[in-house]
């Protein structure tokens, strides 16, 4: 039995940990990408304007689908009606009808309702031409969607990269400050015998506060830089503090030399192609469109009192007619029309002039894109070849001062230079270990600007 409840135990423990281990996991930068992708709003609005034009090319496209409406009326009638006809006599009753204006007094319930139904048969290829340069439009939106991708790939990466190239200057700080920790035993000593000067091991002290200021601002740095990818992935800040990234050179780009990849081209080739659609769509306005109708109806007339000025000749009682009710129903209506614009003082003319000037801004646009990006291609191309000379140039400069201060270190245990030439050679060490990391980060951040110039930058190129 105990050792059943160990066993249970035991594996309850394991279930507890496994998922704060998953969520301890260093992020890596592929994650960080997906996670800031994911979290977007500018993509995530961007896919809400091409769910709303979707809508639209759905609209054009069920507009031949019949339409039916119902409606009802009710009204109270009451008015007087004036007749002016020719005088009629009637021989019989020796009464003269309509001896100049006369007036009749009306009134009545007056109800009236419909259903009709009604469908456009052909609406002279203009509704499927609109749809193509919708689809056209979708098109385009999508396409500039990986631009937006790629550019958050590269922010992503650069606030990944600063981490890295801000715990590099944090190792070679740590490091300047274990040896002039040990530089200042071996001070100490030397100014108790007088072989320095005060002058010279206070340097000493002004180098070591140089290094905690240099700390100071790293640690500032970093938590900027944690917060930044906290907003731009939603990843917790004890996640990200996990990152401990090594900064290293990219390897050899594999890409293409020209811009045919740049979402940017295909988006306004497709925005070309939408506005000539729209062309086509204006010009069809000569075409006829026919569409077909059908309607029951219900008209009824209760309580109608038609009361005339007229008396009957003996009784001399009022000529008045009544009507209980007046019902025509159903009252069907089937029926086929068509609407021919023949001339509408040059509305529609206006209209494609309109629409042919939008495709030449589109071309205009794509021409200018185009010598942009190829500018902007060879600037990134010689930024990066710059950026791979000047990282050799670096790696060369760090490890020429790390001998120089390896010599000054023994040199200076034996007393054969100075306190001051040892701290300038600390110095210029901390500086070319420091620049070389930051031509490593350069060189990355060239490379990725490179692929994205090109259009092929995605997650699996970081």
């Amino acid at each position: 039995m105990i050792y059943f409840k160990a066993k249970k135990l035991l594996v309850i423990l394991c279930l507890s940990v496994v998922p704060l281990a998953l969520y301890a996991q260093t992020p890596s930068l592929t994650e960080l990408a997906e996670q800031a992708i994911a979290k977007s709003y500018d993509i995530a609005n961007k896919e809400l304007d091409i769910q709303a034009d979707q809508e639209t090319s759905k609209g054009l496209k069920e507009i031949y689908l019949p339409h039916l409406e119902a409606g009802g009326r009710y009204a109270y009638l009451n008015s007087d009606l004036t007749v002016d006809l020719p005088a009629m006599a009637l021989p019989l009753i020796n009464q003269t009808l309509f001896n100049g204006a006369t007036t009749f007094g009306t009134s009545g319930n007056l109800w009236t309702a419909n259903l009709t139904a009604s469908m456009v048969l052909f609406s002279g290829t203009k509704a499927p031409k609109l749809q193509k340069a919708v689809e056209q439009k979708i098109k385009g939106q999508r396409i500039m969607l990986e631009k937006d991708r790629q550019e958050i790939i590269s922010q992503v990466s650069t606030a990944y990269d600063q981490l890295a190239l801000l715990e590099q200057v944090k190792l070679v700080l740590k490091e300047s400050e274990l040896r002039l920790t040990e530089e200042k035993k071996t001070a100490n000593k030397a100014f108790k015998y007088g072989l320095i000067t005060s002058y010279e091991l206070n340097k000493i002290d002004i180098a070591t506060a140089t290094l905690e200021a240099k700390q100071e601002e790293y640690e500032g740095k970093k938590s900027l830089l944690l917060h930044q990818l906290h907003q731009l992935t939603g990843i917790s800040l004890d996640r990200l503090a996990l990152i401990n990234n090594e900064l290293s050179a990219y390897s050899e780009l594999n890409t293409v030399d020209n811009i045919d990849n740049r979402p940017e081209i295909a988006a306004l080739d497709a925005a070309i192609e939408a506005n000539q659609y729209k062309v086509k769509a204006e010009v069809t306005h000569f075409i006829p469109k026919v569409q077909a109708l059908a309607s029951a109806q219900y008209l009824g007339l209760t309580s109608a009192r038609l009361n005339t000025p007229y008396h009957l000749p003996i009784s001399n009682s009022s000529v008045n007619f009544r009507a209980n009710r007046i019902e025509a129903f159903p009252a069907f209506i089937v029926g086929i029309g068509f609407k021919w614009d023949l001339f509408d003082g040059f509305q529609s003319k206006r209209t494609i002039n309109k629409a042919k000037i939008e495709v030449k801004k589109a071309e205009n646009q794509r021409q200018q894109a185009a010598e942009l990006l190829n500018l902007n291609l060879q600037k990134a191309k010689t930024t990066y070849q710059i950026a791979n000379k000047q990282l050799i140039t670096n790696s060369k400069r760090e490890q020429s001062a790390k001998k120089a201060l390896q010599i000054a270190v023994k040199e200076y245990q034996v007393g054969l230079i100075r306190p001051a030439d040892r701290l300038s050679a600390e110095t210029d060490y901390q500086q070319a270990a420091l620049d070389y990391y930051q031509a490593v980060f350069n060189q990355r951040r060239a490379a990725l600007e490179y692929l994205k110039a090109t259009g092929t930058l995605s997650i699996d190129k970081l």
